[in-house]
């Protein structure tokens, strides 16, 4: 029986279980995703906090979630929806929009375009460091020295 509320993509993708206050971090596969959750699946039978961080590195997305089911190394997480508080561009429907499968996605080894400049680098870092400390984007000011 079917209980997912939005069409699942199949993916193999790295990710990262995050909880304990980003104390503990678990490594493990994305083996489907949807707007909604993901099934993730680890190396050995793990057991998990009900609620966690799922982080894709390989997109530099993260997530927080619920976990719905266990079973051994499989586990399946249903996304949280961002509070108003928390509302920014890493909402569960974000995020799986951008996991959706690319067709145009280059080949291991080939490059996908203009490399990032330092502004996109920076720009990366203030989200995701916005996302960690629970603030919006806009109060991240970071300052760079390069030193030759």
């Amino acid at each position: 029986m079917e209980h997912r509320r939005s069409l699942r993509t199949r993916t193999i993708l790295q990710g990262r279980v995050v909880f304990n206050n980003r104390f503990s971090l678990i490594e493990c596969t994305v083996r489907d995703l949807s707007e909604t959750g993901a099934q993730i699946t680890f190396s050995h039978p793990v057991s998990l906090p009900s609620e966690l961080e799922l982080e894709i590195p390989k997109k530099g997305l993260s997530t927080r979630a619920k976990v719905m089911w266990s079973r051994g190394i499989h586990h399946g997480i249903m996304f949280l929806e961002a509070t108003q508080d928390e509302a920014r561009d890493d909402s569960p429907a974000a995020f799986a929009e951008t996991m959706a499968p690319d067709k145009s996605s280059p080949q291991e080894g080939e490059i996908d375009g203009p490399a990032p400049t330092i502004q996109d680098v920076l720009e990366e870092a203030r989200r995701r460091i916005a996302h960690i400390a629970g603030v919006p984007v806009e109060t991240v000011r970071l300052k760079l020295e390069i030193e030759f």
